[in-house]
């Protein structure tokens, strides 16, 4: 695929990873099988040929850091901007998107706690995000939903009308600006990107997520991503 715009990607890394049982911000750092979780991530757009330039926003005080032990080591040339992050994620994307400035045309924001995006994945959200504005991975919820209300269950959920939303999320990059910009204006939170697109009624389009794109959170979500890894090492030697 050789898409006849300009994309870029934009990694959000600058979370706390307290939830995963490491000291704050040490997530990403953590090494699956030969390296950082964040050079996993980062080397995913690396190698994605269409990706022109990668910017990385991190918290503040990692960024040194992050050239020594992640960007560096790895040769990840295409972070062509290494950029401080806000308090919230959403003021991170934020950040990121000013100092791209309107030199892209699409723009794939991804989450850097997610590193086993493959690069199909990247390729059919593109598509869909260049041609629609708007597009994000999502894969069907598959576990019994229950509302609850003081600690009992309230009603059932129709999981049949749910899915669960993934990144990289892939917009057109005048879209996504006016949405966070809007959303500055007026104090107003989303919990992802796509989000901040739905309340400009422009739409999202879903295309098909994997199930090994998964978001490190947990400690047990690294048992995860390792098993995952040392599975797609073992089927690539395989076909040697």
């Amino acid at each position: 695929m050789s898409p006849p715009v300009r994309i870029n990607a934009l990694v959000a890394a600058g979370g706390q990873g307290r939830r995963a049982g490491y000291g704050a911000g040490d997530k990403l750092y953590q090494h699956l099988a030969d390296r950082p979780a964040l050079a996993h991530t980062l080397g995913c757009f690396q190698d994605t040929p269409f990706i022109e330039e990668i910017v990385l926003v991190v918290r503040a005080e990692d960024r040194e850091r992050c050239r020594s032990e992640v960007l560096k080591p790895f040769a990840l040339t295409k972070v062509t901007g290494l950029i401080p992050g806000g308090a919230t994620r959403q003021e991170s994307v934020y950040l990121g998107l000013r100092f791209m400035g309107r030199s892209d045309d699409c723009v794939a924001v991804h989450d850097g706690a997610r590193p086993l995006v493959s690069a199909d994945l990247i390729q059919r959200v593109v598509e869909a995000g260049v041609q629609s504005g708007a597009a994000a991975p999502a894969i069907p919820v598959k576990d019994t939903l229950k509302q609850v209300s003081g600690g009992k269950v309230a009603a059932d959920v129709d999981r049949t009308q749910l899915v669960q939303v993934q990144t990289p999320q892939v917009f057109w990059r005048e879209l996504i600006w006016m949405a966070h910009g809007r959303a500055r204006e007026e104090g107003t939170m989303a919990t992802d990107d796509a989000g901040l697109v739905e309340r400009t009624h422009h739409p999202v389009i879903l295309v098909e997520g994997e199930e090994e794109n998964i978001k490190l959170t947990t400690a047990f979500d690294f048992l995860v991503a390792r098993a995952i890894l040392e599975q797609r090492t073992r089927a690539m030697r395989s076909r040697i």
